[in-house]
């Protein structure tokens, strides 16, 4: 198996299928309500926050698979950690569709590559094969927010006062 068709695979069984860390980004995300999603901790992040963080960080690699070389995405951009208070049930829906669009983008694209394309550099002096490492890698880390967040908000009596 080469490197490519080995990132193929971590980005699919991370998705839907058995990841090597736990549970996959579907059993973590489907039975999440939007009033979960949508509930803020105490200096940290709603759900639905987090996920968009993690559409646009997906979007910084999808868009240039897709042709855009000139994309460029930064930390300090409005769209990288949305305000909770610009957080609604729709949004919510938003999230989780635009997380599948890219899903879908990144097993298509990554799929029609070959494994040189992994040592091309889409900026100067940036590879490829590190960008889409470290979105799975990104990917990961905050698939397991959401999932201690998820686990805190059903467990913990303060939020569900807060929650209804």
């Amino acid at each position: 198996m080469t490197s490519l068709h080995s990132i193929i695979a971590d980005f699919s069984s991370f998705y839907d299928d058995n990841p090597w860390f736990g549970d996959s980004f579907l059993d973590v995300i489907s039975d999440i309500s939007a009033v979960e999603a949508l509930v803020k901790p105490p200096n940290g992040h709603s759900i639905a926050v987090i996920l968009w963080h993690m559409v646009k960080w997906r979007k910084a690699l999808t868009v240039r698979l897709l042709g855009d070389r000139d994309f460029r995405a930064d930390v300090t951009d409005a769209d990288n950690w949305p305000s909770a208070e610009s957080q609604t049930p729709a949004t919510w829906e938003a999230a989780k569709s635009a997380f599948a669009e890219q899903q879908t983008i990144l097993m298509e694209q990554l799929g029609e590559r070959e494994e040189e394309f992994l040592d091309t550099e889409f900026v100067t002096g940036r590879k490829y094969r590190m960008l889409v490492s470290g979105v799975l890698q990104h990917d990961i880390y905050h698939l397991g927010q959401i999932a201690l967040l998820k686990g805190l908000i059903r467990k913990s009596e303060t939020w569900k006062i807060e929650i209804g």
